[in-house]
């Protein structure tokens, strides 16, 4: 399969995103560091959404076209689509009180490692939930196509 522009542009704020959410913080950098995860944050949000939109749920279109036995697997990726949308959300909502609390302890920002290191780990979290949810739908889709569904005799 060829990798289209719109998988490739997710591909790629993807992994800004991660590296962001994975670069050490050295000391007195965390507004950088926030900074940083809230560019590729965006970013990373404006192409996951624009491949929900143009990519998987086209998939999903086609996998219960091709074969309506699916549909239950076809339901369960649409929902947890729905409970991805609200964890992003969440995050989002995680870094903002992260940054709002940043600006207020200044040299004191030790004291927020613990919430960094969450926020962090739900970023991480997130991005591992979207890639399990791309190898499913990828793995729907062909069994779609090309399962045996026994000898027609």
């Amino acid at each position: 399969m060829t990798v289209t522009p719109v998988e490739h542009a997710l591909q790629e704020t993807m992994h800004r995103f991660e590296s962001a959410l994975l670069t050490p913080v050295v000391g007195g950098e965390l507004q950088s560091w926030i900074t940083g995860v809230r560019e590729a944050a965006a970013t990373f949000g404006l192409d996951w959404t624009r491949y929900l939109r143009s990519i998987l749920h086209v998939q999903y279109d086609e996998i219960t076209k091709v074969d309506p036995e699916l549909l239950h697997q076809v339901d369960q990726m649409v929902e947890e689509d729905e409970l991805l949308l609200e964890a992003y959300a969440k995050f989002h909502e995680s870094l903002q009180e992260l940054a709002a609390r940043a600006s207020k302890v200044a040299s004191h920002e030790s004291r927020l490692e613990s919430t960094r290191e969450e926020l962090e780990k739900t970023g991480i979290d997130l991005v591992v939930r979207i890639k399990k949810q791309q190898a499913a739908a990828a793995t729907w889709l062909c069994e779609a196509h090309y399962r045996d569904r026994g000898v027609a005799d």
